[in-house]
Order: structure tokens, then C-alpha cells, then sequence
């Protein structure tokens, strides 16, 4: 679009911007057709990047020219807390930003041109500002920008926040059981509402396998409301017909684990809740080496690139995705609770079937593809999520895991509207497409 003035002042440029602005804002909102609103938020978004950049540059260019000193402020980001009327954290945080960018030239490039988000980047700055892995972090950008363009938030943050553990060889080591060892459960009543508050903190391991069965009781509330509603209001009933919201079920759910393990008798055999941990293989063979070694002077694998782990292959979580301390997990791989999955070039092994449902290790290979829901923007954990057919039974689909797709229960229904979910046979990556044939990004 061509500018309004020739002139390229700062003054100039603000003036174009501000007209932009105007023109946008003037559009008519209620004729906006989907691919039109798909079309502005992906573009204001990117646009969006692209101012943000810009103040954190100008924040770098005042810092070193030092036109700051000139209305006696101690520093930039001062001059900007002061000028644009802005909170502390926020001023730091561009700060942070922006030093961080110095050292970071494809983060920064691509910060300019609106490809990776404000979030995303707040995120490498925090991890920057750790000492021990700032110059790794240096030769980490290419994988950076790949994840936060082709990831959703959480899982670009899961995979940085590991990234940045697994990388800091000479800082917090794998903690062990230290985080068992400070679990703590609390509940204090409140003297004016008689409320009671539940307060408490677990180790991963533990923490997870109660999370796995607070979860299951909490499907069985679910499951009761729903009969409830289908029982009033048939098949128009909807979520918004439920008796209890969903943290009232999970109050409630967890009053029924309290419940049922008080009326349990001595010596009961404990429910039968499959915890499941996945492992990469090499991370499972170094724990294995690193917690049987004896031999002092060994410090790591051969094959591992830090002290212990590869970065690029390491995985130990639940099924959800859920971090999990290696040196912890790997004792209680042997229980007969928990079901140990070995991941080799990100594949499970998986066991051919017949069946017409997804069922034993079936099921869990087609929901270790995904943490969440495989539908682009559902962050449904794959513990609750339906494991089905992307080509129907009906049509001809094999019970296989190729064909086997995580989906909570709303998006398994969207199929029947005509909605296909197919699998690059190039990359291994599952795509949607709407009915008209056009793919959802």
C-alpha cells in the first residue's frame, strides 16, 4: 500500500499508521465473510509482531546511543517505563527482549518480519537470560524458529522449557526424589466462610499417577450428569445441560477418591488405573546406565550430547505430555501399575488387529501421536481424547495405527460433517480439511 506521505520522518511514518488504523476500523465487521476473518487475524497478528519488534529495537537503539541520559534517566528502559506509561515487569520484559535479540540474529530477523509471536519470543528471552545455555541457545535457533512457527503454545513451551533442562549441564541436576521429598498436603478451614482450602504439592511420578486417577473419577461424574441430561433432554442435550460445572466435578470427583479410600478394607487391591510413561529408548538405556553404573568415573553414555541426555530425542512424560524425573520414573517402570513405552525416531512399536474398536496397545500407539487432541487448536489432553478411525471402519479404514487418530469427543462428531482428517505421507503429519477441501492451518 502506498504511504500517504513521501516524507520519511518518524512523524510521517506515525501518521501512516495511524491512518491505516482508521481505515481498518472503519470496515464493516458484520459483512465479514470466515476466510475473510481468518484472513485478519492471521495479518493484524502479524503486523502486530511487527510493531512489537519495532519498540523493542527502538528501546536497543536508545540504550546505545544513550539518549536517555538527556531527561536524566538511569537507563532505556526507564525513559520507556516513563514515556509510555508502562508497568514495571512489561518494561523489563522489553528489555529483556531486546537484549536477548543481540545475541539472537534469526530470532530477530524473523521477529521483524511477524513469523514468530511476541509470546514465542518472551519465552527465548527468559531462556536466554540463563547464563549456563545462552551460548547453546546461539546454535539452537533454527529449531527454535521450526518449533514456534509449526507448534502451539504449549507444546513449543514444553519443548523450550526441556530444551533449556536438559541443555543446563552444569546447573540443576535431574532432581531425583527431591520434589518427593517436599510433598505436602494441607487442608485449613476458612473461619468466616467455613470453606476449606486444599493445599499441596507432590513429585512428579506421584503427582502424575494421581492426576491419572482424580482424572478417571472425574469421567465418571461427567459420565453421570450426561446420562442425567440425555435421560431430560434426549438427543438435543448439550454440555450446557449439565447439573455441575467442571470444577465441581473435580471437587467432587476427589471427595469420591477420599470416600472410596476410607471405605476401602485392609489390604484392597488398588484400583485398576493404567499409568502409562513414555520413554525415548536411549533416554530409558542412559537412566538405566546412570542409576546401576557403580564405576566413579563415569559421567555419561558415549552417545548422549550433554552430561546425561540428547535434547533432541529425550522423552519422559505421561501420555498427556506431563514431565516426569527420570531418575524417579525409571524404579517404577517395573510396577505392575504402570505400563513403560519405548519411543525410538518418535514411533511406538505398535501390534497389528482386526478388531473393529481400537483396543490394548492398538489404542495406546494411536494415542502416543499426539499429547492433545490432533485437531489444530484443541488442546484436549490425549487422556481424555476418543482414539479413531480417520478413514471410517465403514469406508474401508484398517484398525491400525496409521489409521488411528487421537480426537476429543467434539471433533470425532465433526467427521460427520464432513471434516477429513489425513496423514502426509511425507512427513508422518496429520492434516484437516474442511468440507471444501481446503485445509485448516
Amino acid at each position: 500500500m502506498e504511504s500517504t506521505s513521501t516524507s520519511d520522518s518518524p512523524e510521517a511514518v506515525l501518521a501512516d499508521l495511524h491512518q491505516l488504523m482508521h481505515r481498518y476500523q472503519a470496515l464493516p465487521a458484520e459483512t465479514f465473510t470466515d476466510h475473510e476473518v481468518r484472513a485478519l487475524l492471521h495479518g493484524i497478528e502479524q503486523h502486530a509482531r511487527t510493531v512489537d519488534a519495532a519498540r523493542v529495537a527502538l528501546l536497543g537503539h536508545i540504550e546505545r546511543s544513550g539518549l536517555h541520559h538527556v531527561d536524566g534517566h538511569a537507563s532505556a528502559r526507564i525513559m520507556a517505563r516513563h514515556t509510555c506509561r508502562l508497568s514495571n515487569p512489561e518494561a523489563a520484559r522489553r528489555e529483556r527482549i531486546q537484549r536477548a535479540l543481540r545475541n539472537l540474529p534469526l530470532v530477530a530477523d524473523a521477529y521483524r518480519d511477524g513469523t514468530v509471536g511476541t509470546d514465542q519470543v518472551n519465552l527465548i528471552a527468559n531462556v536466554h537470560s540463563n547464563p549456563r545455555v545462552r551460548d547453546a541457545l546461539v546454535g539452537f535457533q533454527a529449531d527454535l524458529l521450526v518449533l514456534a512457527t509449526e507448534c502451539a503454545y504449549p507444546d513449543f513451551e514444553a519443548a523450550v522449557r526441556e530444551w533449556e533442562r536438559l541443555a543446563d549441564a552444569d546447573g540443576p541436576k535431574p532432581r531425583d526424589d527431591t520434589g518427593h521429598q517436599r510433598r505436602h498436603v494441607s487442608m485449613t478451614q476458612d473461619p468466616q466462610s467455613l470453606d476449606w482450602h486444599l493445599r499441596g504439592s507432590f513429585g512428579a511420578l506421584q503427582g502424575a499417577k494421581i492426576n491419572d486417577v482424580l482424572r478417571a473419577f472425574a469421567d465418571k461424574e461427567w459420565q453421570g450428569d450426561w446420562a442425567e441430561a440425555r435421560q431430560e433432554h434426549g438427543d438435543n442435550a448439550c454440555a450446557a445441560d449439565l447439573a455441575r460445572t467442571t470444577a465441581q466435578r473435580a471437587a467432587d470427583a476427589f471427595a469420591a477418591m477420599a470416600e472410596r479410600a476410607a471405605a476401602a478394607e485392609p489390604g484392597a487391591k488398588e484400583p485398576a488405573t493404567e499409568h502409562v510413561i513414555v520413554w525415548s529408548a536411549d533416554a530409558y538405556e542412559a537412566t538405566a546406565h546412570r542409576v546401576t553404573c557403580t564405576d566413579l568415573r563415569c559421567t555419561a553414555p558415549a552417545h548422549s550430547t550433554n552430561k546425561w541426555y540428547d535434547p533432541a530425542t529425550y522423552r519422559c512424560e505421561t501420555i498427556d505430555g506431563h514431565k516426569l524425573e527420570p531418575v524417579e520414573a525409571l524404579p517404577d517402570s517395573f510396577h505392575h501399575h504402570l505400563r513403560t513405552v519405548l519411543v525410538t525416531n518418535g514411533q511406538p512399536t505398535h501390534v497389528g488387529s482386526r478388531h473393529r474398536l481400537f483396543t490394548g496397545r492398538n489404542r495406546l500407539a494411536v494415542k502416543l501421536q499426539s499429547t492433545t487432541c490432533l485437531w489444530p487448536g484443541c488442546w484436549v489432553p490425549t487422556s481424555a481424547c476418543e482414539a479413531d478411525h480417520a478413514q471410517a471402519h465403514a469406508d474401508g479404514g484398517p484398525t491400525h495405527p496409521h489409521n488411528g487418530a487421537p480426537l476429543c469427543g467434539r471433533h470425532n462428531r465433526w467427521k460427520q460433517k464432513g471434516y477429513k482428517l489425513k496423514r502426509d505421507p511425507d512427513t508422518g503429519r496429520w492434516r484437516t480439511y474442511r468440507p471444501d477441501g481446503t485445509e485448516i492451518e
